[in-house]
């Protein structure tokens, strides 16, 4: 088996059954809409700001549960563009579960088993994919041209939740893949034998599981599973509004608002014209930048941060990032040294007057930035011996997230 940090956060995994008690609503709803409740939710509550940050993440950036009566892009391409996302980051945990999720929203199997190269998708369809695919490489390649074809397809408002879906992704591939969540023996029976043929397997999220040949793919929406969400509603748009009260959805007062909580406005917000994806983007800042949420230390979870920028060579993320760094006052020399670590992880003395556990999280940061994620044994035994806890590595993994999910957004709203 290969190794994964689960085997770091399974001692400390908060059981399904507290999940039940905690968030009831929530994982009847993602029952509905996916088949099963995700492993990844044990592990999300052991630090519960990664909980809430998913939990408010998912449906703002989908438009849930209106989309599925059809109000925003149309779903189907929203799912195909998801599903596209994770084949290209090569996360198969989040490349299992989109498939499920573009087949139940009305996706053809034929165009999700062919999307890495068969010519039976639509224009629109083709444009979509493209743009999910480039956003999706890491540095990204999205070009002009793509962004455009997206344009000529869809109207702003629908393209822009297609970009969501893929923006979305980026905090979902960056953590299944990262932590290697066991996927769903449920899961694995749906989608094998559509996607198995193109190259898709449970890789390192099998965890030794044994596995058929493959079920009977999921149906799409029809009127029970439109109606069987209805009860689930109420609640779970409570619980968002309690997550996200007090939180602006309009820009600048979001930029504003960012500023005075985490000191800095992420000026690529004000591109973002969707205001439920807006505010979610605004909450899940302000607590990822919470000290008093923190396990890892701000200082420390920046400097990781500085590490997937200069990966995925986000100019803009790294300004975003300079600019937290300044109003914490944290040494420009210190991230230098972090930035050419990054760079060349072989230059071990420029981690040196870091404390052993920073350096932990910055190493683990190297490992886990890249797309996919390769958690060397050396980096899970520093975990261990600088005692880092399940907490704080979920917190640095969750954080590496909301950079990716940064990143994605930032390089389309580019000039």
């Amino acid at each position: 088996m290969d190794t994964t940090l689960v085997r770091l956060l399974d001692a400390e995994a908060i059981p399904f059954a507290e999940l039940h008690r905690r968030y009831g609503s929530v994982l009847a709803l993602v029952r509905a809409l996916i088949g099963v409740v995700p492993n990844c939710d044990p592990y999300l509550e052991i630090w519960p700001t990664a909980f809430r940050t998913y939990n408010v993440m998912v449906p703002n950036f989908l438009n849930l549960p209106f989309s599925l009566w059809g109000v925003g892009a149309p779903k189907d391409v929203v799912g195909l563009a998801m599903y596209a996302s994770s084949r290209t980051a090569e996360c198969m945990y989040c490349a299992a579960h989109t498939c499920s999720f573009a087949l139940r929203r009305g996706a053809r199997p034929d165009k999700v088993a062919g999307i890495l190269g068969d010519a039976s998708l639509s224009p629109g369809e083709q444009a979509a994919v493209a743009v999910a695919r480039s956003l999706s490489r890491l540095p990204s390649s999205l070009s002009d041209a793509e962004r455009r074809e997206l344009a000529r397809h869809f109207s702003p408002a629908e393209a822009e939740w297609i970009v969501l879906g893929v923006v979305m992704m980026g905090f979902l591939n960056k953590f299944m893949d990262a932590t290697g969540v066991k996927l769903e023996a449920s899961t694995v029976e749906e989608v094998r034998g559509l996607i198995g043929p193109s190259g898709w397997t449970p890789g390192k999220h099998l965890h030794g599981q044994a596995i058929g040949d493959g079920g009977t793919l999921p149906p799409a929406d029809g009127l029970g599973t439109k109606l069987g969400v209805l009860p689930y509603v109420p609640s779970a748009l409570s619980l968002d509004r309690q997550w996200t009260s007090g939180v602006p959805d309009r820009w600048p007062a979001v930029g504003a608002y960012l500023r005075r909580s985490t000191g800095h406005d992420f000026p690529v917000l004000r591109r973002v014209q969707r205001r439920r994806a807006l505010r979610a983007i605004a909450v899940m800042l302000r607590d990822n930048l919470d000290p008093e949420a923190s396990v890892t230390g701000i200082d420390a979870k920046l400097l990781a941060g500085f590490v997937y920028a200069t990966l995925a060579a986000d100019a803009t993320l790294a300004t975003d990032l300079r600019a937290l760094a300044h109003h914490r006052r944290l040494a420009p020399e210190v991230v230098d040294r972090v930035v050419r670590f990054a760079m060349t992880p072989s230059a071990d003395d420029d981690l040196a007057p870091l404390d052993a556990r920073t350096q932990a999280l910055v190493r683990l940061a190297r490992a886990a930035s890249p797309s996919p994620s390769e958690i060397p044994d050396s980096a899970i035994d520093a975990c261990t011996a600088t005692g880092l806890g399940a907490a704080a590595i979920v917190e640095l993994i969750c954080f590496l997230s909301v950079m990716q999910m940064l990143h994605r957004l930032s390089i389309f709203y580019a000039a």
